[in-house]
């Protein structure tokens, strides 16, 4: 009888463990890639995904990390965010990553 119990608590404990791991996080914040989408590449290393801006902040989204004005994206600093493009700076060259394409056909 121990060595049936025994056995039991060991395949109840293996399948518990499996649920637990098979389990999302409703509560967990969303990757902002997936969320924002992918942007336009304007350099194969950097993915402006978004960019947030309000009268006391700007706010850049590249690859998926959130960035100010000053702050490093690997080996760039940011250095301005507008409405539609951020530009970096690396190893003395400088990158514009646009939000929207430069030209935007408006039907009449």
């Amino acid at each position: 009888m121990h060595n049936y119990l025994s056995r039991m608590v060991i395949i109840v404990t293996a399948l518990l463990s499996q649920q637990a791991h098979a389990l999302n996080d409703p509560t967990r914040p969303t990757n902002p890639a997936d969320y924002f989408g992918g942007g336009i590449r304007s350099n194969s290393t950097w993915s402006l995904q978004s960019i947030l801006s309000a009268a006391d902040r700007r706010i850049a989204i590249i690859n998926g990390t959130r960035v100010r004005e000053g702050d490093l994206i690997g080996s760039a600093k940011v250095i301005s965010i507008s409405e539609a493009k951020v530009v970096l700076n690396t190893g003395g060259q400088r990158f514009t990553l646009r939000l929207l394409p430069t030209s935007i056909k408006v039907n009449p």
